[in-house]
């Protein structure tokens, strides 16, 4: 675990997200949820050591962020409203057999948690449209919808803590994912994020970071529409685009990181798909 200000600790090496929490005068605030949930319940025992747990915020509907929500019965969990169903459309896999499968294979010390009776699924139950402020004890959590790596995205900033969570519109030095982002509005956030008074970032996935790293993420994001922009410019179809050989590493050098690896060999084509639409889209409209 890592301690990012006086009350705000971030956890950078477990399967999935990095799970986050603030530590306030009248108990936490949880910024996301372990994958697997054996990490869902030894990140609830380091976070009770500082009091009760009062709310949960998840920042995207991707499931490294929701899926240890189960574990926090009884915890209020805010959203941004188009996560909502987003979740909904993830419960059967949350108990599927393949899932089962995944766990016995890769992760047996969770498979006593799978369907446990005790942890049903916990959707969120407080919604925002733009923008909630949450005041807890001495601390507030301005949360913010920031679109871009996905739709509902969301940022977390506490002012008194000098830190933002990003959830993934931040992969700080790990592959960046731009499997179903619009780029543009991705681009846009990392504006807002720039423009915050924040000595530090608490990125969905990666090392903690400051500002300076929006630049080099920004020129990622850049870096795939350029791509693709070139591709549509010789007038390609999605199928040939799909069929070009990439040279990832001068778009992103990085490697995919906090065990994501099985997604390694199709991310590049889901990248390009999902470009390619936004592309195609952006100049048809103009």
């Amino acid at each position: 675990m890592r301690q990012v200000s006086k009350n705000a600790y971030a956890e950078c090496y477990f399967w999935g997200c990095n799970p986050s929490f603030v530590a306030t005068s009248d108990g936490v605030v949880m910024i996301d949820t372990p994958q697997q949930p054996i990490d869902a319940m030894r990140w609830k025992d380091t976070m009770l050591a500082h009091g009760p747990i009062r709310h949960l915020i998840n920042t995207e509907p991707h499931g490294d962020h929701i899926m240890g929500n189960a574990y926090y019965p009884g915890v209020e969990v805010i959203a941004q409203e188009k996560l909502l169903p987003r979740y909904e459309v993830q419960i059967p896999n949350m108990s599927s057999p393949e899932r089962l499968e995944n766990l016995q294979k890769n992760d047996p010390d969770s498979v006593w948690l799978f369907n446990h009776p005790d942890f049903p699924p916990n959707p969120p139950t407080r919604l925002f449209d733009k923008e909630l402020t949450l005041r807890l004890g001495n601390h507030t959590f301005n949360i913010i919808h920031l679109p871009g790596h996905t739709g509902p995205q969301t940022a977390v900033h506490v002012p008194e803590e000098n830190v933002v969570f990003t959830g993934d519109n931040i992969f700080f030095k790990c592959k960046t994912f731009v499997q179903e982002a619009d780029p543009w509005e991705w681009l846009a956030a990392l504006k807002a994020l720039d423009a915050m008074d924040v000595e530090k970032i608490i990125p969905g996935h990666g090392e903690i970071c400051d500002k300076s790293y929006l630049k080099e993420q920004g020129e990622i994001i850049q870096g795939w529409v350029d791509l693709v922009e070139g591709f549509v410019a010789k007038g390609m179809t999605e199928e040939e685009a799909l069929a070009q050989p990439v040279e990832v590493l001068k778009i992103d050098p990085y490697p995919i990181g906090q065990r994501l690896f099985p997604l390694s060999e199709r991310l590049n084509g889901m990248n390009v798909k999902n470009v390619y639409k936004y592309v195609t889209e952006r100049q048809a409209a103009k």
